[in-house]
Protein backbone atom coordinates (compact mmCIF):
# COMPACT_ATOMS: atom_id res chain seq x y z
CA UNK A 1 0.00 0.00 0.00
CA UNK A 2 1.33 3.30 -0.80
CA UNK A 3 1.58 5.77 1.83
CA UNK A 4 -1.05 8.29 0.36
CA UNK A 5 -3.50 5.53 0.50
CA UNK A 6 -2.29 5.08 4.43
CA UNK A 7 -2.75 8.85 4.63
CA UNK A 8 -6.06 8.35 3.07
CA UNK A 9 -7.36 5.12 5.32
CA UNK A 10 -6.12 6.83 8.79
CA UNK A 11 -7.78 10.23 7.96
CA UNK A 12 -10.98 7.88 6.94
CA UNK A 13 -10.42 6.39 10.85
CA UNK A 14 -9.87 9.29 11.93
CA UNK A 15 -13.09 10.74 10.82
CA UNK A 16 -15.01 7.21 11.96
CA UNK A 17 -14.06 8.74 15.72
CA UNK A 18 -15.48 12.07 15.16
CA UNK A 19 -18.65 10.33 13.72
CA UNK A 20 -18.65 8.75 16.90
CA UNK A 21 -18.93 5.48 15.37
CA UNK A 22 -14.93 4.47 16.89
CA UNK A 23 -12.87 5.20 20.05
CA UNK A 24 -9.90 6.08 19.60
CA UNK A 25 -8.60 2.67 21.17
CA UNK A 26 -10.76 0.85 18.79
CA UNK A 27 -9.15 3.28 15.69
CA UNK A 28 -5.80 2.43 16.69
CA UNK A 29 -6.72 -1.35 16.89
CA UNK A 30 -7.83 -1.19 13.19
CA UNK A 31 -4.87 0.60 12.41
CA UNK A 32 -2.78 -2.62 13.76
CA UNK A 33 -4.90 -4.89 11.93
CA UNK A 34 -4.87 -2.85 8.68
CA UNK A 35 -0.93 -3.08 8.95
CA UNK A 36 -0.73 -6.76 8.35
CA UNK A 37 -3.57 -7.31 5.94
CA UNK A 38 -4.64 -6.42 2.47
CA UNK A 39 -7.75 -6.35 3.32
CA UNK A 40 -9.59 -2.85 2.54
CA UNK A 41 -10.66 -1.08 5.65
CA UNK A 42 -13.79 -1.66 5.88
CA UNK A 43 -13.51 -5.54 5.77
CA UNK A 44 -11.08 -4.97 8.37
CA UNK A 45 -13.27 -3.21 10.54
CA UNK A 46 -16.53 -5.75 9.75
CA UNK A 47 -14.68 -8.48 10.42
CA UNK A 48 -12.88 -7.21 13.85
CA UNK A 49 -16.67 -6.24 15.03
CA UNK A 50 -16.09 -3.17 15.15
CA UNK A 51 -18.21 -1.39 13.15
CA UNK A 52 -21.46 -3.13 10.83
CA UNK A 53 -21.40 -3.43 7.30
CA UNK A 54 -24.78 -1.14 7.24
CA UNK A 55 -22.75 1.74 9.27
CA UNK A 56 -20.30 1.71 7.22
CA UNK A 57 -22.04 2.33 4.20
CA UNK A 58 -23.72 4.50 5.46
CA UNK A 59 -21.36 6.63 6.86
CA UNK A 60 -19.40 6.20 3.39
CA UNK A 61 -22.76 7.28 1.69
CA UNK A 62 -22.96 10.54 3.83
CA UNK A 63 -19.54 11.38 3.33
CA UNK A 64 -20.14 11.42 -0.73
CA UNK A 65 -23.63 12.58 -0.93
CA UNK A 66 -24.89 9.33 -2.59
CA UNK A 67 -27.60 7.03 -1.67
CA UNK A 68 -26.81 3.75 0.01
CA UNK A 69 -28.36 0.53 -0.36
CA UNK A 70 -28.37 -2.59 1.57
CA UNK A 71 -30.75 -4.83 -0.80
CA UNK A 72 -31.58 -4.41 -4.51
CA UNK A 73 -35.12 -3.62 -3.98
CA UNK A 74 -33.73 -0.28 -2.17
CA UNK A 75 -32.51 1.02 -5.49
CA UNK A 76 -35.22 2.45 -7.01
CA UNK A 77 -35.83 3.71 -10.99
CA UNK A 78 -33.76 0.78 -12.69
CA UNK A 79 -35.07 1.04 -16.19
CA UNK A 80 -32.88 -1.72 -17.89
CA UNK A 81 -30.75 -4.74 -16.75
CA UNK A 82 -27.30 -4.62 -18.31
CA UNK A 83 -25.13 -7.07 -20.23
CA UNK A 84 -21.99 -7.84 -18.27
CA UNK A 85 -20.14 -9.51 -21.19
CA UNK A 86 -18.10 -6.50 -22.25
CA UNK A 87 -16.68 -6.06 -18.65
CA UNK A 88 -13.74 -7.84 -17.60
CA UNK A 89 -15.25 -10.41 -14.05
CA UNK A 90 -12.17 -9.75 -12.23
CA UNK A 91 -12.00 -6.10 -12.58
CA UNK A 92 -15.60 -5.80 -11.16
CA UNK A 93 -14.41 -8.41 -8.22
CA UNK A 94 -11.38 -6.88 -7.59
CA UNK A 95 -12.84 -2.89 -7.44
CA UNK A 96 -15.81 -3.92 -5.42
CA UNK A 97 -18.55 -2.54 -8.67
CA UNK A 98 -20.95 -4.03 -10.03
CA UNK A 99 -22.90 -2.61 -13.51
CA UNK A 100 -26.55 -2.77 -12.13
CA UNK A 101 -28.29 -1.14 -14.80
CA UNK A 102 -29.84 1.98 -16.51
CA UNK A 103 -31.38 4.89 -15.02
CA UNK A 104 -32.21 7.88 -17.33
CA UNK A 105 -29.62 6.63 -19.62
CA UNK A 106 -26.90 6.55 -17.42
CA UNK A 107 -25.42 3.28 -16.10
CA UNK A 108 -25.99 2.70 -11.75
CA UNK A 109 -23.24 1.24 -10.29
CA UNK A 110 -23.23 -0.55 -6.73
CA UNK A 111 -19.72 0.63 -5.35
CA UNK A 112 -18.49 -0.76 -1.76
CA UNK A 113 -15.94 1.74 -1.51
CA UNK A 114 -16.88 5.17 -3.22
CA UNK A 115 -13.18 6.54 -3.23
CA UNK A 116 -12.41 4.06 -5.79
CA UNK A 117 -12.48 6.84 -8.80
CA UNK A 118 -10.52 3.79 -11.16
CA UNK A 119 -13.54 1.65 -10.72
CA UNK A 120 -15.90 4.03 -11.54
CA UNK A 121 -14.07 5.37 -14.45
CA UNK A 122 -13.36 1.79 -15.48
CA UNK A 123 -17.04 1.13 -15.94
CA UNK A 124 -17.76 4.27 -17.74
CA UNK A 125 -15.00 3.14 -20.49
CA UNK A 126 -16.49 0.01 -20.85
CA UNK A 127 -19.88 1.17 -20.99
CA UNK A 128 -19.84 4.16 -22.76
CA UNK A 129 -22.19 5.68 -20.67
CA UNK A 130 -21.71 8.11 -17.22
CA UNK A 131 -22.14 6.35 -14.17
CA UNK A 132 -24.02 6.82 -11.03
CA UNK A 133 -23.14 5.27 -8.16
CA UNK A 134 -24.67 3.75 -4.91
CA UNK A 135 -22.83 2.85 -2.04
CA UNK A 136 -23.76 -0.41 -1.60
CA UNK A 137 -22.61 -3.11 1.47
CA UNK A 138 -19.84 -5.87 1.05
CA UNK A 139 -22.33 -8.91 1.93
CA UNK A 140 -25.17 -6.87 -1.15
CA UNK A 141 -21.84 -6.59 -3.14
CA UNK A 142 -20.93 -10.69 -2.58
CA UNK A 143 -24.67 -12.04 -3.27
CA UNK A 144 -24.21 -9.54 -6.63
CA UNK A 145 -21.68 -11.55 -7.71
CA UNK A 146 -22.52 -14.78 -7.17
CA UNK A 147 -25.90 -14.22 -8.99
CA UNK A 148 -24.63 -11.81 -11.93
CA UNK A 149 -21.26 -13.23 -12.61
CA UNK A 150 -22.00 -16.84 -12.27
CA UNK A 151 -23.50 -17.41 -15.82
CA UNK A 152 -20.81 -14.56 -17.22
CA UNK A 153 -18.27 -16.49 -15.33
CA UNK A 154 -18.65 -20.59 -16.01
CA UNK A 155 -15.89 -20.61 -18.40
CA UNK A 156 -13.99 -18.55 -16.63
CA UNK A 157 -14.25 -20.88 -13.35
CA UNK A 158 -13.64 -24.25 -15.32
CA UNK A 159 -10.54 -22.68 -16.91
CA UNK A 160 -9.12 -21.37 -13.15
CA UNK A 161 -10.16 -24.30 -11.51
CA UNK A 162 -8.43 -26.83 -14.63
CA UNK A 163 -5.51 -24.58 -14.22
CA UNK A 164 -5.44 -25.96 -10.17
CA UNK A 165 -2.03 -28.60 -9.59
CA UNK A 166 -1.59 -29.32 -5.88
CA UNK A 167 1.15 -30.16 -6.19
CA UNK A 168 2.59 -26.92 -6.97
CA UNK A 169 4.15 -24.83 -4.41
CA UNK A 170 2.44 -23.12 -1.70
CA UNK A 171 2.89 -19.49 -3.49
CA UNK A 172 1.87 -20.79 -7.00
CA UNK A 173 -0.97 -22.66 -4.88
CA UNK A 174 -1.99 -19.22 -3.23
CA UNK A 175 -1.77 -16.85 -6.48
CA UNK A 176 -4.58 -19.79 -7.93
CA UNK A 177 -6.52 -19.79 -5.01
CA UNK A 178 -6.81 -16.03 -4.40
CA UNK A 179 -8.03 -15.68 -8.75
CA UNK A 180 -11.45 -14.34 -9.24
CA UNK A 181 -14.06 -17.53 -10.31
CA UNK A 182 -12.58 -19.40 -7.06
CA UNK A 183 -13.12 -16.32 -4.77
CA UNK A 184 -16.71 -15.81 -6.06
CA UNK A 185 -17.85 -20.01 -6.08
CA UNK A 186 -16.69 -19.93 -2.14
CA UNK A 187 -18.43 -16.50 -1.69
CA UNK A 188 -21.22 -17.44 -3.60
CA UNK A 189 -21.82 -21.25 -1.96
CA UNK A 190 -21.33 -19.27 1.56
CA UNK A 191 -23.82 -16.91 0.40
CA UNK A 192 -26.39 -19.38 -0.26
CA UNK A 193 -25.88 -21.39 2.93
CA UNK A 194 -26.72 -18.51 5.36
CA UNK A 195 -29.58 -17.99 3.29
CA UNK A 196 -30.70 -21.50 3.87
CA UNK A 197 -29.64 -21.46 7.69
CA UNK A 198 -26.90 -23.87 7.71
CA UNK A 199 -24.94 -24.33 10.81
CA UNK A 200 -22.19 -26.48 8.45
CA UNK A 201 -21.37 -26.89 4.98
CA UNK A 202 -19.64 -30.16 4.01
CA UNK A 203 -17.13 -30.56 0.66
CA UNK A 204 -16.84 -34.14 0.34
CA UNK A 205 -14.14 -35.79 -2.58
CA UNK A 206 -15.24 -38.70 -3.60
CA UNK A 207 -14.05 -41.00 -6.76
CA UNK A 208 -15.27 -38.55 -9.96
CA UNK A 209 -17.04 -35.58 -8.00
CA UNK A 210 -17.20 -33.31 -4.97
CA UNK A 211 -20.66 -33.26 -3.04
CA UNK A 212 -21.56 -30.24 -1.47
CA UNK A 213 -23.80 -30.83 1.43
CA UNK A 214 -25.36 -28.18 3.98
CA UNK A 215 -26.01 -29.06 7.70
CA UNK A 216 -29.93 -27.00 7.69
CA UNK A 217 -31.77 -27.63 11.34
CA UNK A 218 -29.72 -30.68 12.51
CA UNK A 219 -30.04 -32.72 9.01
CA UNK A 220 -27.35 -33.25 6.36
CA UNK A 221 -28.68 -32.54 3.04
CA UNK A 222 -26.99 -32.56 -0.38
CA UNK A 223 -26.14 -29.07 -2.07
CA UNK A 224 -24.66 -29.82 -5.05
CA UNK A 225 -22.27 -31.55 -7.27
CA UNK A 226 -18.33 -30.13 -8.28
CA UNK A 227 -15.73 -30.94 -10.54
CA UNK A 228 -12.58 -32.12 -7.89
CA UNK A 229 -11.20 -29.66 -9.45
CA UNK A 230 -13.23 -26.67 -8.64
CA UNK A 231 -13.85 -28.17 -5.02
CA UNK A 232 -9.67 -28.33 -4.28
CA UNK A 233 -9.57 -24.68 -5.68
CA UNK A 234 -12.16 -24.08 -2.88
CA UNK A 235 -10.51 -25.51 -0.52
CA UNK A 236 -7.42 -23.91 -1.09
CA UNK A 237 -8.60 -20.61 -1.08
CA UNK A 238 -10.51 -21.50 2.56
CA UNK A 239 -6.90 -22.24 3.70
CA UNK A 240 -6.02 -19.16 2.62
CA UNK A 241 -8.22 -17.32 4.60
CA UNK A 242 -7.85 -19.56 7.98
CA UNK A 243 -4.17 -19.03 7.46
CA UNK A 244 -3.68 -22.65 6.92
CA UNK A 245 -0.63 -24.28 5.58
CA UNK A 246 -2.10 -24.41 2.30
CA UNK A 247 0.58 -27.44 0.62
CA UNK A 248 0.03 -29.38 3.93
CA UNK A 249 -2.48 -32.13 2.64
CA UNK A 250 -1.13 -34.83 4.70
CA UNK A 251 -2.53 -34.42 8.23
CA UNK A 252 -5.40 -32.47 9.63
CA UNK A 253 -5.65 -29.01 10.06
CA UNK A 254 -8.15 -26.57 12.49
CA UNK A 255 -8.52 -22.71 11.76
CA UNK A 256 -10.94 -19.96 11.10
CA UNK A 257 -11.78 -16.82 9.61
CA UNK A 258 -14.41 -14.38 9.52
CA UNK A 259 -16.56 -12.86 6.10
CA UNK A 260 -19.09 -10.19 5.61
CA UNK A 261 -22.67 -12.12 4.62
CA UNK A 262 -26.05 -10.62 4.54
CA UNK A 263 -25.37 -7.66 6.63
CA UNK A 264 -23.38 -8.80 9.67
CA UNK A 265 -19.90 -10.74 9.97
CA UNK A 266 -20.36 -14.28 10.23
CA UNK A 267 -17.39 -16.67 11.76
CA UNK A 268 -16.36 -19.42 9.63
CA UNK A 269 -14.87 -22.57 11.99
CA UNK A 270 -12.60 -24.60 9.59
CA UNK A 271 -11.68 -28.22 9.64
CA UNK A 272 -9.80 -29.85 7.08
CA UNK A 273 -9.00 -33.71 7.03
CA UNK A 274 -7.22 -35.75 4.55
CA UNK A 275 -9.36 -38.73 3.12
CA UNK A 276 -8.91 -41.20 0.52
CA UNK A 277 -9.70 -38.78 -2.84
CA UNK A 278 -8.49 -35.88 -0.92
CA UNK A 279 -8.93 -33.34 1.42
CA UNK A 280 -12.42 -32.96 3.28
CA UNK A 281 -13.48 -29.95 4.32
CA UNK A 282 -15.83 -28.68 7.17
CA UNK A 283 -16.86 -25.27 7.84
CA UNK A 284 -18.67 -24.24 10.69
CA UNK A 285 -21.40 -21.21 10.55
CA UNK A 286 -20.74 -19.29 13.14
CA UNK A 287 -23.58 -15.83 13.81
CA UNK A 288 -22.45 -13.49 16.38
CA UNK A 289 -25.65 -12.64 16.96
CA UNK A 290 -26.06 -15.79 18.34
CA UNK A 291 -24.22 -14.76 21.35
CA UNK A 292 -26.57 -11.90 21.96
CA UNK A 293 -29.50 -14.29 22.89
CA UNK A 294 -30.22 -13.47 26.89
CA UNK A 295 -32.11 -16.38 28.58
CA UNK A 296 -35.43 -15.06 27.66
CA UNK A 297 -34.81 -15.90 24.10
CA UNK A 298 -33.20 -19.32 24.40
CA UNK A 299 -37.02 -20.62 23.80
CA UNK A 300 -37.43 -22.34 27.33
CA UNK A 301 -40.54 -23.32 29.30
CA UNK A 302 -40.95 -21.97 32.67
CA UNK A 303 -40.11 -25.50 34.71
CA UNK A 304 -36.97 -24.58 33.22
CA UNK A 305 -35.82 -21.33 33.01
CA UNK A 306 -37.04 -20.32 36.73
CA UNK A 307 -34.16 -23.27 38.25
CA UNK A 308 -31.75 -21.84 35.78
CA UNK A 309 -32.31 -17.92 36.66
CA UNK A 310 -32.07 -19.48 40.83
CA UNK A 311 -28.85 -21.02 39.77
CA UNK A 312 -27.25 -18.01 38.52
CA UNK A 313 -28.02 -16.25 41.57
CA UNK A 314 -25.58 -18.34 43.88
CA UNK A 315 -22.84 -16.55 44.80
CA UNK A 316 -20.85 -20.00 44.20
CA UNK A 317 -20.71 -23.80 43.32
CA UNK A 318 -20.97 -25.75 40.09
CA UNK A 319 -23.49 -25.58 37.25
CA UNK A 320 -23.61 -28.01 34.44
CA UNK A 321 -25.55 -27.87 31.29
CA UNK A 322 -25.44 -31.45 29.84
CA UNK A 323 -25.84 -32.77 26.13
CA UNK A 324 -24.62 -34.44 23.21
CA UNK A 325 -22.32 -32.26 20.26
CA UNK A 326 -24.50 -29.94 18.80
CA UNK A 327 -27.39 -29.94 21.33
CA UNK A 328 -26.97 -26.43 21.79
CA UNK A 329 -25.08 -26.71 25.06
CA UNK A 330 -22.50 -23.48 24.14
CA UNK A 331 -25.24 -20.95 23.25
CA UNK A 332 -27.04 -21.80 26.74
CA UNK A 333 -23.83 -20.96 28.49
CA UNK A 334 -23.50 -17.77 26.82
CA UNK A 335 -27.00 -16.45 27.94
CA UNK A 336 -26.01 -17.35 31.54
CA UNK A 337 -22.54 -16.17 31.04
CA UNK A 338 -24.08 -12.33 29.63
CA UNK A 339 -26.68 -12.65 32.49
CA UNK A 340 -23.91 -12.72 34.87
CA UNK A 341 -21.69 -10.35 33.27
CA UNK A 342 -23.01 -6.76 34.50
CA UNK A 343 -20.09 -5.00 35.24
CA UNK A 344 -19.37 -6.01 39.11
CA UNK A 345 -18.16 -9.53 38.36
CA UNK A 346 -14.96 -10.35 37.00
CA UNK A 347 -15.62 -13.48 34.34
CA UNK A 348 -12.73 -15.54 32.62
CA UNK A 349 -13.60 -18.78 30.15
CA UNK A 350 -11.27 -21.50 28.80
CA UNK A 351 -12.93 -22.47 25.75
CA UNK A 352 -12.04 -24.95 22.92
CA UNK A 353 -12.60 -23.14 20.96
CA UNK A 354 -13.52 -20.09 21.08
CA UNK A 355 -16.85 -19.67 19.78
CA UNK A 356 -18.42 -16.75 20.20
CA UNK A 357 -16.73 -12.91 21.87
CA UNK A 358 -18.99 -12.22 24.59
CA UNK A 359 -18.40 -8.14 25.57
CA UNK A 360 -17.24 -7.93 29.79
CA UNK A 361 -15.71 -11.45 29.54
CA UNK A 362 -12.05 -12.68 29.25
CA UNK A 363 -11.78 -15.35 26.64
CA UNK A 364 -9.01 -17.48 26.37
CA UNK A 365 -8.54 -20.76 24.15
CA UNK A 366 -6.84 -24.05 24.98
CA UNK A 367 -3.66 -24.84 23.48
CA UNK A 368 -2.41 -28.33 23.45
CA UNK A 369 1.32 -27.46 22.01
CA UNK A 370 1.79 -24.96 25.05
CA UNK A 371 -0.13 -27.39 27.42
CA UNK A 372 -2.69 -24.82 28.27
CA UNK A 373 -5.11 -27.30 29.06
CA UNK A 374 -9.11 -26.89 30.99
CA UNK A 375 -7.68 -27.80 33.51
CA UNK A 376 -4.18 -25.72 33.77
CA UNK A 377 -5.91 -22.80 32.46
CA UNK A 378 -8.12 -23.21 35.24
CA UNK A 379 -5.61 -23.32 37.93
CA UNK A 380 -4.08 -20.00 37.13
CA UNK A 381 -7.77 -18.93 37.24
CA UNK A 382 -7.94 -19.34 40.75
CA UNK A 383 -5.07 -16.68 41.14
CA UNK A 384 -6.50 -14.39 38.68
CA UNK A 385 -9.24 -13.18 41.55
CA UNK A 386 -12.35 -14.31 39.15
CA UNK A 387 -15.81 -14.31 40.45
CA UNK A 388 -16.90 -16.88 37.43
CA UNK A 389 -15.28 -19.17 35.59
CA UNK A 390 -16.53 -20.94 32.69
CA UNK A 391 -14.52 -24.02 31.10
CA UNK A 392 -16.01 -25.19 27.51
CA UNK A 393 -16.24 -29.17 29.23
CA UNK A 394 -15.40 -31.39 32.08
CA UNK A 395 -13.52 -34.32 29.72
CA UNK A 396 -11.38 -35.76 32.32
CA UNK A 397 -10.80 -36.79 36.15
CA UNK A 398 -8.11 -33.38 36.47
CA UNK A 399 -10.58 -30.61 35.19
CA UNK A 400 -13.08 -32.60 37.14
CA UNK A 401 -11.13 -32.48 40.02
CA UNK A 402 -10.31 -28.37 39.74
CA UNK A 403 -13.53 -27.58 38.93
CA UNK A 404 -14.86 -29.13 42.28
CA UNK A 405 -12.04 -27.16 44.01
CA UNK A 406 -12.84 -24.07 42.60
CA UNK A 407 -16.38 -24.28 43.49
CA UNK A 408 -15.52 -25.08 46.94
CA UNK A 409 -13.14 -21.82 47.22
CA UNK A 410 -15.90 -19.46 46.85
CA UNK A 411 -16.31 -19.29 42.86
CA UNK A 412 -19.22 -19.72 40.46
CA UNK A 413 -18.22 -22.38 37.78
CA UNK A 414 -20.27 -22.97 34.51
CA UNK A 415 -19.27 -26.19 32.61
CA UNK A 416 -20.59 -28.65 30.21
CA UNK A 417 -20.70 -32.23 30.36
CA UNK A 418 -21.13 -34.95 27.47
CA UNK A 419 -24.26 -37.61 29.53
CA UNK A 420 -27.54 -38.84 28.08
CA UNK A 421 -29.68 -36.42 30.72
CA UNK A 422 -29.33 -34.02 33.81
CA UNK A 423 -29.43 -36.84 36.29
CA UNK A 424 -26.59 -38.76 34.78
CA UNK A 425 -24.24 -35.84 35.48
CA UNK A 426 -23.68 -36.97 39.02
CA UNK A 427 -23.21 -40.58 37.79
CA UNK A 428 -20.46 -38.95 35.16
CA UNK A 429 -18.37 -37.33 38.21
CA UNK A 430 -18.56 -40.03 40.61
CA UNK A 431 -17.14 -41.92 37.38
CA UNK A 432 -14.50 -39.31 37.32
CA UNK A 433 -13.57 -40.35 40.42
CA UNK A 434 -15.23 -36.83 42.58
CA UNK A 435 -16.20 -38.24 46.19
CA UNK A 436 -20.20 -37.61 46.74
CA UNK A 437 -19.63 -35.90 49.86
CA UNK A 438 -17.63 -33.09 47.43
CA UNK A 439 -20.45 -33.45 44.93
CA UNK A 440 -23.05 -32.66 47.44
CA UNK A 441 -20.97 -29.69 49.03
CA UNK A 442 -20.67 -27.95 45.61
CA UNK A 443 -23.26 -28.81 43.18
CA UNK A 444 -25.32 -26.52 42.35
CA UNK A 445 -27.75 -27.78 39.56
CA UNK A 446 -27.49 -29.19 36.17
CA UNK A 447 -29.51 -28.67 33.12
CA UNK A 448 -29.73 -30.76 30.17
CA UNK A 449 -31.10 -30.02 26.57
CA UNK A 450 -31.29 -31.28 23.15
CA UNK A 451 -32.67 -29.56 19.67
CA UNK A 452 -35.64 -30.33 17.80
CA UNK A 453 -37.19 -29.34 14.57
CA UNK A 454 -39.69 -26.78 14.50
CA UNK A 455 -42.71 -27.61 12.63
CA UNK A 456 -42.79 -24.68 10.19
CA UNK A 457 -45.45 -21.96 10.93
CA UNK A 458 -46.54 -21.52 7.02
CA UNK A 459 -47.72 -25.36 6.29
CA UNK A 460 -48.36 -26.30 9.79
CA UNK A 461 -45.95 -29.55 8.34
CA UNK A 462 -47.46 -30.26 5.62
CA UNK A 463 -44.16 -29.29 3.63
CA UNK A 464 -44.04 -25.93 1.22
CA UNK A 465 -41.43 -23.86 -0.16
CA UNK A 466 -41.01 -21.99 3.11
CA UNK A 467 -39.16 -25.36 4.82
CA UNK A 468 -38.05 -26.49 1.54
CA UNK A 469 -40.69 -29.49 1.61
CA UNK A 470 -39.60 -31.16 5.16
CA UNK A 471 -42.37 -29.38 7.25
CA UNK A 472 -39.69 -27.96 9.84
CA UNK A 473 -38.40 -24.73 9.79
CA UNK A 474 -35.67 -23.35 12.72
CA UNK A 475 -35.63 -25.29 15.90
CA UNK A 476 -35.99 -24.83 19.38
CA UNK A 477 -34.61 -26.65 22.95
CA UNK A 478 -36.38 -29.16 24.85
CA UNK A 479 -34.96 -29.21 28.53
CA UNK A 480 -34.98 -30.03 31.75
CA UNK A 481 -33.26 -29.14 35.02
CA UNK A 482 -33.26 -29.58 38.84
CA UNK A 483 -31.87 -27.46 41.51
CA UNK A 484 -29.45 -28.95 44.24
CA UNK A 485 -32.16 -28.38 47.59
CA UNK A 486 -31.19 -30.50 50.79
CA UNK A 487 -33.28 -33.12 50.11
CA UNK A 488 -31.37 -33.93 46.63
CA UNK A 489 -27.99 -32.87 48.72
CA UNK A 490 -28.53 -35.69 51.23
CA UNK A 491 -29.28 -38.14 48.29
CA UNK A 492 -26.26 -37.13 46.61
CA UNK A 493 -24.31 -37.38 50.03
CA UNK A 494 -25.60 -41.16 50.61
CA UNK A 495 -24.38 -42.46 47.38
CA UNK A 496 -27.87 -42.29 45.81
CA UNK A 497 -28.19 -44.12 42.43
CA UNK A 498 -29.98 -42.17 39.49
CA UNK A 499 -32.56 -44.64 40.43
CA UNK A 500 -33.43 -43.39 43.47
CA UNK A 501 -32.44 -39.74 43.27
CA UNK A 502 -35.18 -39.27 40.13
CA UNK A 503 -37.76 -39.68 42.48
CA UNK A 504 -36.70 -36.93 44.70
CA UNK A 505 -35.94 -34.48 42.17
CA UNK A 506 -39.74 -35.53 40.89
CA UNK A 507 -40.89 -34.23 44.62
CA UNK A 508 -38.10 -31.17 43.48
CA UNK A 509 -40.12 -30.16 40.71
CA UNK A 510 -38.16 -31.97 38.39
CA UNK A 511 -39.73 -32.30 34.78
CA UNK A 512 -37.69 -34.77 32.15
CA UNK A 513 -37.18 -33.58 28.69
CA UNK A 514 -39.71 -36.13 27.92
CA UNK A 515 -42.28 -34.25 29.46
CA UNK A 516 -40.97 -30.78 28.43
CA UNK A 517 -41.17 -31.88 24.71
CA UNK A 518 -44.63 -33.26 25.22
CA UNK A 519 -46.16 -29.67 25.74
CA UNK A 520 -44.64 -28.50 23.26
CA UNK A 521 -46.34 -31.05 20.74
CA UNK A 522 -49.68 -30.20 22.29
CA UNK A 523 -49.21 -26.34 21.58
CA UNK A 524 -48.16 -28.03 17.55
CA UNK A 525 -44.38 -26.69 18.01
CA UNK A 526 -42.83 -30.12 17.32
CA UNK A 527 -44.33 -33.67 16.30
CA UNK A 528 -44.14 -36.71 18.40
CA UNK A 529 -41.82 -38.49 15.84
CA UNK A 530 -39.47 -35.88 15.79
CA UNK A 531 -39.28 -35.91 19.88
CA UNK A 532 -38.67 -39.70 19.38
CA UNK A 533 -35.67 -39.33 17.15
CA UNK A 534 -34.31 -35.95 19.42
CA UNK A 535 -34.71 -38.57 22.31
CA UNK A 536 -34.34 -41.98 21.21
CA UNK A 537 -30.61 -42.33 23.47
CA UNK A 538 -32.19 -41.09 26.66
CA UNK A 539 -34.60 -43.60 27.74
CA UNK A 540 -37.13 -41.23 28.29
CA UNK A 541 -39.56 -41.43 25.24
CA UNK A 542 -42.77 -42.82 25.36
CA UNK A 543 -45.24 -42.99 22.50
CA UNK A 544 -47.55 -44.00 24.97
CA UNK A 545 -47.66 -41.56 27.43
CA UNK A 546 -49.71 -37.80 27.31
CA UNK A 547 -49.88 -35.12 28.69
CA UNK A 548 -51.04 -35.06 32.28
Amino acid sequence: MTRSRDDFEQTRLDRLVEAGMLSRAEAAHATALKAGSREPLDIVLTRAGLVSESRIAAFFASETGLEHAESIDEIRGLDTALDLTDFNPDFLVAERVMPLGLRNEACVVGLVDPANRAAVEGVRFVGGRSVESVVVTQSLFSALCADRLRSEAGADDDEADGMLDVSLDAERLRDLASAGPVVRRLDGLIARATEARASDIHIELRHREAQIRLRVDGVLKDHAAWPTSQALAVISRVKVLAELDIAERRRPQDGRFSMPVAGRTIDLRVSVVPGQYGESLVLRLLDPEASLRGIENLGLSAAVSEPIEAMLSMPHGLILVTGPTGSGKTTSLYAFLRRLANGERKILTIEDPIEYRLPGVAQSQTNPAIDLTFANALRAFLRHDPDVVMVGEIRDAETARTAIQAAMTGHLVLSTLHTNDAPSAISRLRDMGVEDFLLAATLVGVVGQRLVRRTCEKCGGARCNHCDETGFRGRMPVAEAFRVNDNVRASIRDGGREAGLIPVLARAGYKTMWQDGLALCEKGLTTRDELMRALEDTGQADPEQSIV
